[in-house]
C-alpha cells in the first residue's frame, strides 16, 4: 500500500484544453446574456416609442376631431338658418348669424356662403373678400355630391399669401337641388401651432395630410415646408402604411427629408378622410438604451476581462500545483521506500478510529499482509482488552485537547498483541495527533515497534542482575583473627581442633582450592631430591 494516496493527474495540455473551453463558454454565455439583454432592453424602447406615438396620435386626432366637430356644428348652423330665412342665402340675417359664429368660434379666418356655381354671396368678416385662393381651388360642389363635411386642397390666399384650406357643406333648395354652400377658411398655419404642442422632442415629427394625401401641416417647421403643402408624394413604408387597410399602422423607417430615422405610428380618420402622422426620432428614445447598453456591454467585457484573469490564475496555481505533485511525487516515493523496507509498522487513523493505513512491514513484525489485516474486524485484531481500552481512552481524551496540542508524542504505548502463528508479541506505540488547518481533528498517525526482543534481554538481564545480587548476599566472610600454627599452617577453629587451612578456608568461604608448587618451593624441591641422590650414591660407592 502507498504511504499517499494518489488521485488520477489530468496533463498540462488536457487541463488547458479543458480551461480554454470553460472560459470560451463561459465568456460566450456571458456575451451572450449581454446581447440579449441589450436587444430585450432596445425592443423595449421601441415598443414604448411605438406607445408614445400612438397615444399622440390619438390625443391629435381628438383635437383635429374636436376642431372639425365645432367648425361642422357651425357650418350646419349657418345651413339650417338659411333654410329658415325667407331671403334664402342672402338674407341680412343670415350675416348676423355668421357673424355671431364667427366670434364664439374663434378659430377659422372667414364664414360666407355660395351660390350653387360657388360664387360668393355674403360673409364675415365684413368688408373682407372670401380667399382668392380657397375660392378658386374649391369653386363648386357637385350636384350630386356627398351630403357631408368636405375639406378642399391647401391653396394660397393669392400670390405669397397664406396656406388655407376650406370646410364645406352643401345647402339644398326646397326640391333637394343644390342651393348653395356654406363655407369657412382656416388657416394651416393653426394647425401647426396645435400640433406644436405636442411634444414629440427636438427631432420628432407630426404631419397631417389630406384624403387625397396633400400636405396639410407639418411640425416642426423646416426650410421648404412652404413648397410642399399640397404635395401628395410619399413613399416607402410610409405609403405601405397609408395602404394598409387598418386604422393604425406602426413603422419604423429614415425620413427622406432630414436623413433621421423615427418610429412612426400612422392614424387614420374618416368623415373627413384624414392622416396624422407622429414619429419620434431614435437618437432621442433610445438615448437611455445607448447608456444602458454600453453600462451592459462594459460590465460584459468586464466580466470577461475578470474571467480571463481568474482563468490565468487558475492556470498559475495549476502549474504550481502539478510542481508540487512532483515533488511530492519523489517525496512519496522516497517515504514510500522507507515505509516499505522499515521495520517498526507505520499506520494512520481517522478520528473514529477505523484505520486508513497500514505500512507492508507488518507483515514481517505480525504475520499478516496490510490487505489482511484491514480486513479483519477489530475484535480480532488480537489485541488486548488492556490495549484497546487504552487505545479508546486515548482517541476520547484527543477529541477534548485544543487544537494543535501533542500530549502523546513522548508517551509510549505499551501493549501486548498476538502474532498471526500465535505467539504474544510485546510492542511499544508512538502517537501522533493530526490537526487540520482550521483546528478539527482529523486523525492519528504512529509507529509500532516490535520490541519482544528487547524486552527478552531485558529480563535476561534482571536475571542475571536477580542472582549476581543473591550470590553477593550468600558470600561468606572472614573476619577477626585466625590462630595459625607457625610451622605447619594448620589453623584453630572455635571449637578448639586444628585444621588444615585449606580445609577451613573452603569450609568458611566459597573458595576452592587446588595444589600446584611455587618456584621456590619447587627449587627447593630439587636441591633436597638432588641431595638425596647424591647420598644415595655415595653409599653405593661405599659398599
Amino acid at each position: 500500500m502507498n504511504l499517499l494516496t494518489h488521485t488520477p493527474r489530468v496533463s498540462p495540455s488536457t487541463f488547458a484544453k479543458g480551461m480554454r473551453a470553460l472560459m470560451v463558454g463561459f465568456n460566450l454565455l456571458i456575451v451572450g446574456l449581454a446581447i440579449w439583454e441589450v436587444r430585450q432592453s432596445r425592443h423595449g424602447h421601441v415598443q414604448h416609442a411605438e406607445t408614445t406615438t400612438q397615444n399622440l396620435a390619438q390625443v391629435l386626432e381628438q383635437n383635429v376631431n374636436g376642431t372639425l366637430r365645432q367648425i361642422d356644428l357651425t357650418l350646419l348652423s349657418i345651413r339650417d338658418q338659411s333654410a329658415r330665412s325667407p331671403g334664402g342665402l342672402r338674407n341680412p340675417g343670415l350675416l348676423s348669424l355668421m357673424e355671431t359664429q364667427f366670434v364664439h368660434l374663434g378659430m377659422v379666418d372667414a364664414l360666407w356662403v355660395t351660390d350653387p356655381e360657388g360664387r360668393f354671396l355674403q360673409g364675415t368678416p365684413s368688408g373682407d373678400p372670401a380667399p382668392v385662393g380657397p375660392r378658386k381651388a374649391f369653386r363648386a360642389l357637385p350636384q350630386d355630391g356627398p351630403a357631408g363635411l368636405v375639406i378642399s386642397p391647401p391653396a394660397r390666399d393669392g400670390q405669397g399669401g397664406a396656406w388655407a384650406i376650406t370646410l364645406a357643406r352643401r345647402i339644398d333648395g326646397p326640391q333637394g337641388a343644390l342651393a348653395g354652400t356654406v363655407r369657412a377658411t382656416l388657416s394651416l398655419e393653426r394647425l401647426a401651432q396645435a400640433m406644436s404642442k405636442v411634444d414629440v422632442g427636438r427631432h420628432g415629427t407630426v404631419s397631417l395630410r389630406g384624403e387625397n394625401l396633400a400636405l396639410l401641416s407639418r411640425h416642426p417647421h423646416f426650410q421648404g415646408l412652404e413648397q410642399m403643402i399640397g404635395d401628395p408624394r410619399i413613399g416607402g413604408d410610409y405609403l405601405a402604411a397609408v395602404q394598409a387597410s387598418a386604422p393604425m399602422v406602426h413603422f419604423t423607417a429614415s425620413s427622406t427629408l432630414d436623413g433621421q430615422r423615427r418610429t412612426y405610428t400612422l392614424r387614420r380618420i374618416d368623415h373627413p378622410r384624414l392622416h396624422i402622422l407622429v414619429g419620434l426620432a431614435e437618437s432621442e428614445y433610445l438615448q437611455p438604451w445607448r447608456r444602458h447598453a454600453a453600462i451592459t456591454l462594459a460590465a460584459a467585457a468586464a466580466l470577461v476581462t475578470l474571467t480571463l484573469a481568474m482563468g490565468w490564475l487558475a492556470r498559475s496555481a495549476w502549474l504550481r500545483q502539478l510542481a508540487d505533485q512532483d515533488r511530492l511525487a519523489a517525496e512519496e516515493a522516497k517515504y514510500r521506500l522507507l515505509a516499505e523496507n522499515a521495520t517498526d509498522v507505520i499506520w494512520s487513523m481517522d478520528p473514529e478510529g477505523l484505520i486508513t493505513y497500514i505500512s507492508p512491514s507488518l507483515t514481517r513484525q505480525r504475520g499478516w499482509t496490510p490487505e489482511e489485516f484491514l480486513a479483519l474486524s477489530p475484535e480480532n485484531r488480537a489485541l488486548s482488552k488492556e490495549t484497546a481500552k487504552a487505545v479508546q481512552e486515548r482517541m476520547t481524551a484527543a477529541r477534548l485537547l485544543p487544537p494543535g496540542t501533542q500530549p502523546f508524542e513522548g508517551d509510549l504505548l505499551e501493549a501486548t498483541v498476538t502474532h498471526k502463528d500465535g505467539r504474544e508479541l510485546q510492542v511499544e506505540a508512538q502517537w501522533r495527533i493530526v490537526w487540520g488547518e482550521d483546528g478539527r481533528l482529523m486523525g492519528f498517525q504512529g509507529v509500532t515497534r516490535d520490541v519482544t526482543e528487547r524486552k527478552r534481554l531485558e529480563a535476561d538481564r534482571e536475571n542475571l542482575i536477580r542472582d549476581l545480587t543473591q550470590a553477593l548476599t550468600e558470600v561468606k566472610q572472614l573476619s577477626g583473627m585466625l590462630p595459625i600454627c607457625g610451622q605447619c599452617k594448620k589453623v584453630r577453629d572455635d571449637r578448639g581442633y586444628w585444621n588444615q587451612i585449606e580445609a577451613y578456608l573452603s569450609q568458611h568461604t566459597e573458595a576452592t582450592f587446588t595444589h600446584g608448587v611455587c618456584p621456590e618451593c619447587a627449587a627447593t624441591f630439587r636441591q633436597e631430591m638432588q641431595v638425596r641422590r647424591d647420598q644415595k650414591g655415595g653409599d653405593g660407592g661405599q659398599g
